[in-house]
């Protein structure tokens, strides 16, 4: 396993993190499995809230990791609000901390964070009182946030010097937060990147994508985890992962990947740059046609039609363009030509859905 520089906190962390959102509620006999085999690999974070998995998702890694929190990165979690106290927020900690089966969290996340939400956060018996007490306590050591604020807004709240991390998504499809990785990068704030995979929508075959690897990857999964750790301000790739099969691609991606040279990232950057400028030629998803009278989801399906055409994930996108509901598939659009009078691009809509019914279909 390889292993990178938390930020400033001098911990290193494992290159794969163990995102324990995705396990299967009634197993937990494999939720074990796959945390202890985790361990036994080298993997050392463990990200984790107390909501998740129909609010089984601590009880499920606690039999994976029998109390060993220490010389583990476990991560707890819990969001904030206007009526969040300091009594209150350590109370959440605590109740974690025993549903985990563990005496000390290495991170403490301030969830579905958002730079309106600081106020609660700084406030005076707030949020951020309980959790400097926690740590002068010795009972968490490090503080971060986690959320889907803009990333110009998450700049700032990293900015502030509050968080030792952050957790924002990042991946082939969606590196709108490049800027805010970058910035972590230097201030020493560390970076763990959700959805690497794109919520399992890399896991998706795109020939496109695999050979945008330098030397190509085996899957595009194998290239989706490759891409986000070729940026060296990401600490690790946290990816949820459910079966003991998907752990070890995994690995085995993580484990043989060594990096690449400058040149080569903005190489991909500037190729996916490409591509996301050829998705937009065909409808940039502003959302001024949503109001379809007949309740066609024209972005959505505009959407999947990128996916398809642009990035290569026609099985994919077939399968989500399958599952929609009749009236929300281009397929149901009666050609009544208002949603063109809308788009500020001029786009030739009905002319274009009835391409999307053709290949997806």
């Amino acid at each position: 396993m390889q292993y990178r520089d938390l930020g400033k906190t001098g911990l290193k962390v494992s290159a794969l993190a163990l995102g324990c959102m995705r396990f299967d509620p009634n197993n937990p006999e494999l939720a074990e499995q796959i945390v202890d085999e985790a361990i036994a690999a080298g993997v050392n974070y463990f990200e984790t809230a107390r909501g998740y998995v129909a609010g089984k998702c601590q009880q499920l890694t606690a039999h994976g990791l029998k109390g060993r929190s220490r010389g583990l990165i476990v991560s707890g979690k819990a969001g904030i609000n206007a009526e969040t106290t300091a009594a209150g927020y350590r109370a959440e900690i605590d109740l974690q901390m025993q549903t985990l089966g563990v005496d000390y969290l290495e991170f403490y996340q301030v969830g579905w964070f958002s730079l309106a939400k600081m106020e609660f956060l700084t406030k005076k018996d707030g949020a951020l009182e309980a959790l400097d007490k926690a740590r002068n306590e010795g009972i968490i050591g490090h503080i971060g946030f986690t959320g889907h604020d803009s990333p110009e807004n998450f700049t700032k709240c990293i900015e502030t010097g509050i968080f030792d991390s952050c957790t924002v998504p990042y991946n082939m499809l969606n590196r709108a937060y490049a800027p805010t990785i970058k910035r972590a990068g230097e201030l020493g704030v560390g970076v763990i990147a959700m959805c690497p995979v794109a919520g399992g929508m890399l896991a998706s075959p795109s020939p496109q994508l695999q050979q945008l690897i330098p030397g190509g990857a085996k899957t595009t999964a194998d290239a989706a985890l490759r891409f986000v750790l070729a940026n060296q301000d990401v600490t690790t790739a946290c990816s949820g992962m459910n079966t003991v099969e998907m752990l070890r691609e995994n690995l085995e991606t993580t484990n043989n990947f060594h990096g690449v040279n400058a040149e080569d990232f903005r190489r991909m950057d500037a190729i996916l740059d490409e591509f996301h400028s050829l998705g937009e030629r065909f409808c940039t998803m502003c959302g001024y046609c949503n109001e379809c009278q007949e309740g066609v989801d024209i972005p959505g399906n505009f959407h999947l039609y990128n996916l398809a055409k642009v990035y290569g994930m026609t099985d994919w996108a077939r399968a989500q363009y399958a599952a929609k509901e009749a009236d929300k598939r281009a397929d149901a659009c009666i050609r009544c030509g208002k949603c063109e009078l809308k788009c500020p691009h001029k786009l030739q809509i009905m002319e274009q859905l009835a391409e999307v019914t053709k290949t997806l279909g």
